[in-house]
This record gives C-alpha cells, structure tokens and sequence, in this order.
C-alpha cells in the first residue's frame, strides 16, 4: 500500500502580507469550526469550503483547504492562486467572468487573487478534496 505524502501547506510571503493588509489574525480554539457569517470581523482561518456563507473556519492549514478572510468591516473574501491572465482579468473585468482557483501555488495558477463574496455569483466546488481547485463565476469589478 502506497502512502499518501501531502505537499507544503505554508503560506507564501504574498499571503502574510495580505494578512496585514487586511487587518485579520488567526481563529482562536473556541471560534474554530464556526461559520464564517458569525465570527467577529477581523479573522481567518482556513476551510474546505470556499464560498460559503457558513463556511467553517480552522486555525490548521490542512491539505487542499482555502484561507478565507473576513474584514473588520465584515466583508468576506476568499484568498487563493489562479493563472496570470486571470488575475488580471479579474481586477478589471468589465462584465462577468469566470476562473478557478487553488488553495495553494500550483503549475500555472501561481498567482494570488482575493474574492470577495460579494462579487461571488456562482461557484462549483469539487467533493474531494484532491480534485482539481474551485471553479467561481464573478461579477464585474466595480
């Protein structure tokens, strides 16, 4: 029987960066596995599933699992990587769009994208967690 070996589930430089910039620090023991729709403004944490607006939050970065922020002002994002051209796209998409994203750095989609929840319009999320990222149509950028 073979064993599984999970790659590198640290956060890139871009990400802690991001954390400062946002204003968020890490869940605390009694908020993890909470909805993101009712922890305090000011946090992240990570889950399995993006997008949500109940979406548990853990303070361990487990294999596959999306960082999610959630602002002092309560807008929701969720953070991950996705191709060059649509990093682009997304800042300045002038109608709908849409992308896929993964937790982490992979291949071409090493590029760090916020999603706010607010621009979320649609989204397919993939059972396993070994599959192949999130796929998310977005509204135009304001």
């Amino acid at each position: 029987m073979s064993r599984v070996v999970y790659s590198d589930n640290t956060a890139t430089a871009d990400q802690e960066a991001l954390r400062v910039a946002h204003q968020v620090r890490l869940v605390t023991d009694p908020e993890e596995g909470s909805g993101v729709n009712v922890l305090p403004g000011g946090v992240y944490g990570f889950t399995y599933s993006p997008g949500l607006l109940n979406a548990p939050l853990f303070a361990v970065r487990r294999y596959r699992s999306y960082e999610t922020h959630k602002l002092p002002s309560g807008d929701v994002y969720i953070i991950g990587f996705a191709t060059a051209s649509d990093a682009r796209e997304l800042s300045t998409a002038a109608g709908e769009m849409s992308l896929q994203i993964h937790p982490q750095p992979e291949g071409a989609h090493d590029t760090l994208v916020t999603i706010p929840y607010s621009r979320s319009r649609q989204h397919r999320q993939y059972a396993s967690p070994n599959n192949d990222g999130f796929s998310v149509t977005v509204r135009a950028s304001q």
